[in-house]
Order: structure tokens, then sequence, then C-alpha cells
């Protein structure tokens, strides 16, 4: 049987609103005959420099070694609860998430930082310090202002001044009260006012998503402040964001939380112990289940290799992100079909590279997925940013185009035109999908087309 413990710091009270969410774990875990324990990380002694490998106690009893640890402390994980899952770390218990994931995005400046450093998109942000520069802050992030505690659940230490006015009397407040809290100031993304996405991301995929919106026309849209959340498809570029910002902040297990931009989406925050009550309701999905599930079937897989650099680009390039990837991988349950779609892709992605090498750089779109991604390989950067680019839509439109100029090949031959008219004008038609490999931009055709090529993506 397997054993597990979730460390959570709180009395498992229900008026408490995340413990229904622990004991949801527990009745998952009683049915999948999961032994699993409740504990709080502050009733366990650490004793570091023993003789034993193994020397643990919990309320001055000897506990046994667990299987895995998930941690569901969220961002009011405190040192001592950081220290006792490094210390279980080196004793090699698998953490579902380690201590170093839990401390970066228990800090949501630290979060940002990282996404920001491999291109992905986040609000522009400024680390709040005294006295207040309200000069900067209207040039770089103009008003309306998000203002946020460095570390905050739920919802709680956010709030918006929709003014310079305003601004400057929560400065002051701040500054004469002599607040010792560190807080962040963001640009306001209008286009996601009293909407955002949750997206729960288990292990490289996500599982589930939902939109949500808030019901009195604030700017918050949390479901635990009196927002609704329904259910939500993302679209493959968001749900590419998603799994990136998990690969990324090495989280297992995250709630990751998507603005709308007016150029795309950009990332609000990511969580390493996510509230799901509301996307349960929203969703119809089974949470713990399906988290413990994964559990389960990855418990003695060995960890694989961090994907460097090169093999990222590729994967981008070649099947549109690791969505892409896993999706040929649920799509056909046998290796040879797999083997078939893989070769599929990666003809059409050598096509595309070739065409970048032939054709004059006048005729090409300096955004082009492909030309992106080479150019990343090239200059050996560590990661690039396609997450707005959908390679699908190019793919399904290389088809049409295909389909299209193989039928105007032959219809001079079936019209009975001579030898020689026939044979110029199939030559002409056939040049159409080479023009379109070294000219088309991300995406072109593809929407319009979407409609006539579903077919393709079943």
């Amino acid at each position: 049987m397997l054993r597990g413990w979730i460390l959570f710091h709180h009395e498992l009270n229900p008026a408490n609103p995340e413990v229904p969410e622990v004991l949801r774990f527990q009745e998952a875990a009683n049915g999948m005959s999961i032994d699993l324990a409740v504990y709080d990380p502050h009733c366990f002694d650490l004793i570091v420099g023993g003789e034993e490998d193994w020397a643990v106690t919990y309320n001055e009893k000897r506990v046994d070694r667990p299987d895995f640890i998930m941690c569901r402390t969220g961002a009011e994980t405190d040192y001592y609860t950081l220290a006792l899952l490094r210390h279980f770390e080196r004793r090699g218990v698998r953490l579902i998430n380690g201590p170093a994931t839990i401390e970066r995005v228990a800090d949501k400046l630290h979060t940002l930082q990282s996404l920001n450093r491999v291109g992905l998109p986040i609000p522009r942000t400024i680390l709040g310090t005294f006295p207040i520069d309200v000069d900067l802050v209207e040039r770089e992030l103009g008003f309306p202002v998000i203002v946020k505690t460095l570390k905050g659940t739920r919802g709680a230490g956010v709030l918006k001044c929709e003014n310079r006015s305003q601004f400057e009397d929560l400065a002051g407040l701040l500054e004469s009260a002599e607040a010792k809290a560190e807080f962040i100031l963001q640009h306001y993304v209008r286009a996601s006012h009293g909407r955002d996405v949750r997206v729960l991301v288990v292990g490289g995929r996500v599982i589930a998503a939902m939109e949500r919106r808030s019901l009195t026309g604030g700017f918050k849209s949390n479901v635990s402040l009196g927002g609704v959340g329904v259910a939500y498809n993302p679209p493959p570029e968001m749900a590419e964001l998603a799994v990136k910002a998990a690969d990324i902040l090495d989280l297992d297990i995250t709630g990751i939380d998507i603005l709308f931009d007016e150029d795309g989406y950009r990332i609000c925050e990511a969580n390493s112990a996510p509230g799901f009550q509301g996307l349960e309701r929203a969703s119809g999905l089974d949470v713990p289940s399906t988290i413990l599930e994964w559990i389960v079937e990855t418990q003695n897989v060995e960890a694989s290799a961090v994907a460097v650099a090169e093999d990222s680009v590729l994967t981008d390039m070649i099947f549109g992100g690791r969505t892409g990837l896993r999706a040929i991988t649920d799509r056909n349950a046998h290796f040879r079909d797999f083997a078939s779609a893989v070769s599929i892709r990666l003809f059409r992605a050598s096509l595309s590279c070739l065409g970048q090498a032939l054709a004059p750089s006048l005729l090409t779109d300096p955004k082009n997925g492909t030309r992106l991604s080479l150019r990343a390989l090239f200059e050996g950067r560590a990661r690039t940013n396609l997450s707005a680019l959908d390679d699908s839509e190019q793919e399904r439109t290389l088809i049409v185009v295909l389909a299209l100029a193989s039928w105007a090949a032959v219809l001079p031959w079936i019209a009975g035109a001579g030898v020689m008219a026939s044979g110029f004008l199939s030559l002409i038609a056939l040049c159409f999908p080479l023009l379109y490999l070294l000219t088309a931009p991300s995406g072109r055709l593809g929407r319009s087309l979407s409609a006539l090529t579903a077919s393709d993506q079943s």
C-alpha cells in the first residue's frame, strides 16, 4: 500500500475554507487504498546530524518513512516548514512540490522574475520602496495601478488605485504608519477586468481550467471573494503558456492564473497549493482523485533529465510545444501510429527549415515560428517565447494548400489541354506550397480555414 503525508498548518476545522479540500484528498485516498495522513509540520521534531538515516518523530512518537509528501501550506509556508521539507528531501522522500519551488512561488515578485527571465509574458511590475516615486509609477505603469503584498492568497492583500491622487493618499498612509509590509505595483490589464482563467497543471499536463468572473463589477475575480467559476477550454497557446510556467517554476501541481491581454495572455501568478473547490464545481472533475492517480502512476518512474534549451526550442518548432507533443501521444495509442504522426511533423518542419534557408530575406516573415526557433538555436539563447504563435494553424493551412495545389496540378490534364500547356500550368500550381513555406506568416489563413479542417484535430 502506498503511504503518503499531507502537510497542513491549520486545525482540521471545516469552517476553514482550505480544510474541506484536505479532507477530500483523504476521502479519495481511501477509495484508492492509499494510506494518506495529515500532519502539522510544526509538530515534528527536526533533528539534524543524528546517527540514524531516518529518525523522525511527530508529537514525540516515531513515524515511518512515507512514499510521498504533499505540502498544502502554499503562500503561508514558513521557515520551519521549508526546513522540514528540505530535511525530507535530502533523505530521498518524494516531495510534491519541493521546498525551493514552494519558497519561490510564495514570493510573487520572485515568481514574476523567474517567468520574465525566460520571456514568458507577465504584467509590468515595480517593487514598492519608500519613499515611493509616484512619477516613476505613472510613467512605467500608468493608472489605474494594482498594489499587492508580496505574499497573499485567495485575493487577500490586493487593491486597485484608480488615479494618481488615490495612489498618493495610499503611499502617504503607508509611509506615515511606517508600514513594514513589502509590496509590488503592477500595470492594470484592462482587457482582463473582473475575469481571469485558473489553469490546473498536474505533472506537466493541463487537466482542467475555469474562467473566473466577478459578479460585482470589481476587478477581483476570485471565487473565494464571491466570484463565479465557469468551465473553460483553454486555447492551445494558453495551455502551452501554463505548462511552460509550471515547467520553469518546477511545479508538479499548480494553479496558474492567466489574464486576458489585448495581444494575447499574461501570467498573473502561480500557486503551489491551488484551491480547487470552485474548479470542481465548474468542470465536474474529481481533482484529488486525478492528482492521486498521477502520483500512483509516476511513483516508481525515475525523474527524467531536465530538458535543455535546445530541446525546448525544437519541441516548440516541431510539435507546437509540450502540449502539442503530448496531444499526439494521447491521440495515438499504438506505437506505429505515433511514429507516423511524428514523421509527418518532422517532414513538415524540415521543409519549413529548408524554406528559411532558400528564401530571399525580403520574402521571409520575421515573426514566422520556424524562423524564431532557428534563430534561438543559432544564437544559443536559453529559451524562446513562442506562446503567441500557433504552429498547428500553420500545419492545417499547409495541408489545405498542398491539397488545392495537387488538384490544380492535375486539373489541366483532366480538361484535355495540351501537353506543354498542362505541364506549365501544373508546374505553376505546385509552386504555391513552396511559396507558402517561404513567405507565410504564422497563422495565415489558419483561422479562416479552421472550420474546414477541424477533422485534422480529431
